[in-house]
């Protein structure tokens, strides 16, 4: 069986492509012969006939990861109805494709909780790049998590306008801070040096996304939304290889697989904080409440933070 996976961007650089080569690893550790080929974050069109070529020199299977990866498969799985498809954390499905994907608007969701429990100003943050269908659910499920522990939870809110950029990054949380802030989910990527920097510098704590950064820094960190994408890899894999792919349809995981979706928690973090974060997540699995999709609150980006500073 030929599995070709495609990585957008370049390796070694973000906690999302981490998660994306961990789960082929996973997938190579089963037992599975899986290429991994990277293909630069260029445009569109682009990106779409590297795909075709990647299809002309023969697959079985094909996954890409990452949203980004939703419309060259619409182009290369019209063009080769005989190989499978599979767009990670995507939307594009066929007759030949499927999605697999994983609710990080729960993640999100208990990561406001976990703010609001520890926060001591009652001042909270949210920061994300740019304006994509997650981001903005990941930003309504974060705000709803916090209120719903916390009534009342101020609340500032920012797209810094870049996954990447490190100085963005240090001065919208130099912002937040001087505006009463002390905990801000930090939902970037390549930019969270930059987060982390202003965070020691004016005494933020943080919570992370994708990967656990209590890990690194438990101090800092008092929780991290955990939404291992890359495991969605071997997932697919596994059930092309047992002729259970679902093509036409898309597969989501969510707090109920904990590998998958859950809050990491620094040791640090206190017994309520615990608690409130176990109690919200089985809430959750029962289908007791869903996050929120919208947010109707006011919204800042840098200058207009800056210039009230």
């Amino acid at each position: 069986m030929r599995v070709k996976v495609l990585l957008f961007g370049s390796p070694g650089y973000g906690s999302f492509n981490q998660c994306g080569v961990a789960g082929v690893e996973i997938a190579r550790r089963a037992g599975r012969q899986v290429e991994l080929i990277w293909i630069e974050s260029t445009g569109p069109a682009i990106r779409a006939a590297r795909v075709i070529d990647v299809c002309h020199r023969g697959a079985d299977l094909v996954v890409a990861y990452g949203s980004a990866g939703d419309y060259p498969v619409a182009m290369a799985a019209e063009r080769f109805p005989h190989i499978h498809f599979v767009v990670v954390q995507g939307s594009h499905l066929a007759e030949n494709c499927a999605v697999y994907g994983v609710l990080q608007e729960q993640s999100a969701f208990l990561a406001g909780v976990a703010a609001a429990a520890e926060s001591r100003t009652g001042g909270l943050g949210h920061l994300s790049a740019v304006k994509t269908d997650a981001a903005l659910s990941a930003r309504a499920a974060y705000v709803d998590g916090a209120m719903r522990q916390s009534p009342g939870m101020g609340m500032m809110t920012s797209f810094c306008g870049s996954q990447d950029d490190e100085g963005l990054a240090f001065e919208t949380c130099e912002a937040m801070a001087k505006r009463g802030v002390d905990v801000v989910f930090a939902a970037i990527d390549g930019g969270r040096p930059g987060a982390v920097l202003a965070c020691q510098k004016f005494r933020l704590r943080q919570i992370g996304a994708i990967v656990d950064w209590t890990e690194t820094d438990p101090k800092l960190f008092v929780g991290s939304a955990i939404s291992d994408t890359g495991r969605c890899i071997a997932a697919a894999i596994q059930d092309h290889a047992e002729g259970n792919l679902p093509f036409g349809t898309r597969i989501d995981y969510g707090v109920e697989r904990p590998e998958y979706v859950r809050l990491a928690l620094s040791p640090l973090a206190g017994p309520s904080t615990r608690q409130a974060v176990d109690e919200w997540s089985q809430a959750l699995v029962r289908g007791e409440v869903a996050p929120s999709r919208e947010y109707v609150g006011r919204e800042f980006d840098l200058s207009g933070l800056l210039s009230r500073i």
